[in-house]
């Protein structure tokens, strides 16, 4: 009895004790988390563009190793203190909750997802011919096993002990914003920070922020804009709604401004995806109408400044060329701005008269589910088009009769700038020249610029002019990589993240933005590269995402 009782005092001091390191390691990993979305979006060294690719990645592996170095000190320091003082109490509850009969509560399909990826991850690099490079991704974008394993780290540390807060994203809008602004200087060709001068102009207009490459501008203000929009839509504070409608604006037009279509890819998939969340409430789906003018109103900007100013812009070809130069596009802003203040006098009218119920007007107002159903089979018809038109234009030799739309249809390779080729290439050598034990664990991380100087330097040379040392599809990279099956774990890990945070939307709206960011992320993937510059915000949110919904 004396020893049960000891026991039972022991073990509900040493949860104490374990609360306390517990709030200790939060706020370590609340402080990693703002130096993530706030103060990496402007890191940039006081050298050029050519630096910032190693100076990015040097701020996220310090910023990753000090909190995970962090961390396990505490976490020591408790097992210490426990054994000494407690009888090893708390320590024999934490391994007692690791066993594998608890893992399925410990750890969801999408985290079992991400433990698969990081474990073939790590036999694909302990098997490559190329281990060293493999580990640091020297050869690519030093994305090998180090930085995927830090990405991992990150992720359990916030995900189990960071408490959100809806100012962490606050905070990252901020930067992103200030971020965006300097990109819009960029295209009126100001350089405020000097990075090129004496820079051909034909490279220089290619280069822009605080993040270089406008590829990889571009994928962080996918997630920027879904952030802002997401959080706009759910805001019902009218102060932090108009604070929410500034860095949209901010977005947008940065967005459309960055000149690289793969952006589009990312504002697509904001559009498509949040009327199945926004028609539910009359509020959501008046904010989705300014959402829409709001970007159009950005593009019927960027396309007067094109003319007005032509000869201080970049200006725009491709898709943002298309966007900006669509007949009538100011009228259509008009029309979206139009339908957002009627629809908001109507709902006012509705709330003074009382015909809402118990209810708000304004916000809390139903809609039938008609409205998320005709969205839904109107995307599905929209898919099907798209699918009847690709096979026309590639399987039946009908490419012709797009017109301007036949160079995104007709798939060869010159599609993409020349994307097609290097997925082709990658295919081939996966299924002629990979091993059969490579075929399952991939050639090692990031190693893709090996197997393409490997097997493909010539044909390189000759049908593009350089080398590859990315598959411009971070899935089809992973693929070569780490094989298909550290690809379908990343996937499982993505796709299950995705639909806790849609499920979570409901309880916490704030969800919202997160599910955004990381689905925007995503999409634009398709067609460009993981980078250290800019793939560390895609594991933040997956971490702050997996964190509210804990919090939950």
């Amino acid at each position: 009895m004396a020893q049960n009782k000891s026991n039972g005092k022991a073990n509900g001091t040493g949860d104490t004790l374990a609360q306390v390191i517990s709030g200790f390691v939060g706020n370590v990993t609340a402080i990693a988390t703002l130096l993530l979305l706030f103060v990496f979006p402007l890191y940039i060294t006081s050298e050029n563009y050519s630096n910032i690719l190693r100076a990015k990645y040097k701020f996220f592996w310090l910023m990753v190793v000090v909190l995970a170095a962090v961390c396990l000190l505490a976490g020591l320091a408790w097992l210490f203190i426990d054994r000494m003082e407690y009888g090893g109490a708390g320590m024999k509850k934490f391994f007692s909750r690791m066993k594998p009969s608890n893992w399925k509560a410990v750890f969801p399909v999408s985290e079992r997802g991400l433990l698969t990826f990081i474990v073939i991850a790590l036999l694909s690099t302990l098997t490559s011919e190329y281990l060293y490079e493999s580990f640091w991704g020297n050869e690519g974008r030093y994305s090998g096993f180090f930085l995927l394993l830090l990405y991992v780290v990150m992720y359990f540390l916030l995900s189990r002990f960071l408490r959100f807060r809806q100012w962490y994203l606050d905070a990252f809008l901020l930067s992103s914003s200030l971020a965006g602004l300097f990109g819009i200087t960029d295209y009126f060709r100001m350089d405020i920070m000097g990075y090129k001068v004496g820079v051909p102009q034909i490279t220089a207009d290619i280069f822009t922020s605080t993040f270089g490459n406008i590829n990889t501008f571009t994928a962080f203000l996918g997630m920027a804009l879904a952030v802002a929009a997401a959080l706009f839509a759910v805001e019902k504070n009218g102060k932090r709604a108009l604070w929410y409608f500034l860095h949209l604006a901010i977005a947008s037009a940065a967005l459309i401004t960055s000149q690289s279509d793969n952006g589009y890819l990312a504002v697509a998939a904001l559009f498509i995806s949040l009327p199945f969340f926004l028609f539910k409430t009359r509020m959501g789906l008046r904010r989705y109408l300014v959402i829409l003018a709001v970007f159009f109103s950005a593009a019927a900007w960027v396309g007067w400044v094109n003319v007005a100013m032509e000869e201080t812009v970049i200006g725009l070809s491709g898709i943002g060329g298309v966007v900006t130069t669509l007949p009538g596009l100011p009228v259509l802003a008009a029309a979206l701005w139009l339908a957002a203040v009627a629809l908001f006098v109507l709902d006012r009218k509705r709330e003074k008269a009382g015909k809402n119920g118990d209810g708000d007007g304004l916000s809390d107002d139903p809609l039938s589910p008609l409205p998320r159903r005709i969205w839904m089979w109107a995307m599905i018809a929209a898919v099907l088009a798209v699918a009847v038109m690709f096979v026309d234009a590639n399987f039946l030799g009908h490419g012709e009769r797009y017109g301007a739309l036949g160079q995104f249809l007709v798939f060869d390779d010159d599609w993409g700038t020349q994307r097609g080729f290097v997925w082709r290439i990658a295919f081939e050598d996966y299924r002629n020249k990979f091993t059969p034990l490579q075929r399952v664990l991939g050639y090692g991380p990031d190693t893709f610029g090996i197997i393409t100087t490997k097997f493909n330097k010539m044909e390189m040379h000759y049908a593009t002019g350089q080398i590859y040392d990315s598959a411009h599809n971070a899935y089809i990279h992973y693929f070569a990589t780490i094989g298909p099956i550290g690809l379908a774990g990343y996937l499982v890990f993505l796709i299950g993240s995705l639909k806790r945070f849609a499920s979570a939307v409901k309880e916490k709206p704030v969800t919202l933005a997160v599910f955004a960011a990381v689905l925007c992320y995503s999409a634009q993937a398709l067609v460009n590269i993981d980078l250290p510059i800019v793939t560390p915000f895609l594991w933040g949110f997956l971490a702050v995402g997996a964190a509210r919904i804990r919090a939950n």
